[in-house]
Parts: structure tokens; C-alpha cells; sequence
């Protein structure tokens, strides 16, 4: 019996393929960025859901993007330059809030408190350097830490 020669290599392809495919997969996110704003084109906030910076052509309006994902913000840590003005999006089904406080509790007179439903955002120019803790009040254990430096 005479075995076609394309017919043995079809089996390899397939299994190369599989072993292929199941190598791909996505780093896990950093817990920590930090941001330097540099000059470049400004990305529509609902163009991408990603962490990013971006600048306008003078370096002045850098914009960072916070996600609400999976119980969490992504980063927990941030350190941005006084005037970065940064975007919480809100990437779960469940609602979240954006809150200056700790573990689920606002701080007295609070600058940011915001409800923010499945794809809403909000976002702060952060002004003033120094440390910021922002919480959501519905779930305690989705905490971040801003710092702004001058």
C-alpha cells in the first residue's frame, strides 16, 4: 500500500496548529503604572479601554485611563504629573462608584464621588500633588492609589 505523502502531513499541521493556538494567550496587567505624558495624538475615551497617556503637541493635557474591570481598578497604583487629567471607565456589568476614600467608606468632603454604570465614565484633573485614595462605596474591596507629583 502507497501512503500519499500530503495525506501523513496533514495530521502534523493540525496538531501544530492546536499547539500554536494554545500558546497564545495575554500577559496579566500590572498592578502599578506609572505615567510621563508625553506628545502625541489624543485617543477618543471610548476608542480604547486600556490604561494609556496621551498629550496634546505642547505636553500640557496628558489624560490617563482607569478601567473598572473584574471588581478592580486597573492600575491600583498610579503616579501622574499635577494636571494629568484621569478617566475612570466603568468595564463590568455591575455598577461601581469612583470615591475618594478606603475600603468601600467616602472621606469627609470627598472631590470625586461618582456613580458609573456598565460603559459609563468620569474623570478628574488632578491639580494639586499629593496622595489619593479613591474607592468604589459598593464594593470595599476595590481600592486605588493616585499620586500626583509636581
Amino acid at each position: 500500500m502507497h501512503r500519499h505523502p500530503t495525506a501523513a502531513a496533514v495530521p502534523v499541521l493540525i496538531l501544530a496548529f492546536v499547539l500554536a493556538a494554545c500558546g497564545q494567550g495575554t500577559a496579566p496587567s500590572s498592578a502599578a503604572a506609572t505615567v510621563r505624558a508625553t506628545p502625541s495624538a489624543s485617543a477618543d475615551a471610548s476608542a480604547s479601554i486600556e490604561p494609556s497617556a496621551s498629550a496634546d503637541a505642547s505636553g500640557d493635557a496628558a489624560e490617563v485611563r482607569v478601567r473598572l474591570d473584574g471588581f478592580a481598578f486597573d492600575p491600583e497604583e498610579l503616579t501622574v504629573a499635577a494636571g494629568t487629567k484621569v478617566t475612570f471607565l466603568n468595564t463590568d456589568p455591575a455598577t461601581h462608584t469612583v470615591t475618594e476614600g478606603t475600603d468601600g467608606v467616602a472621606a469627609d468632603g470627598a472631590f470625586i464621588n461618582d456613580e458609573l454604570a456598565a460603559n459609563q465614565a468620569t474623570s478628574h484633573t488632578f491639580d494639586e500633588p499629593g496622595t489619593y485614595h479613591i474607592t468604589c462605596l459598593k464594593h470595599p474591596t476595590m481600592n486605588m492609589t493616585i499620586t500626583v507629583t509636581g
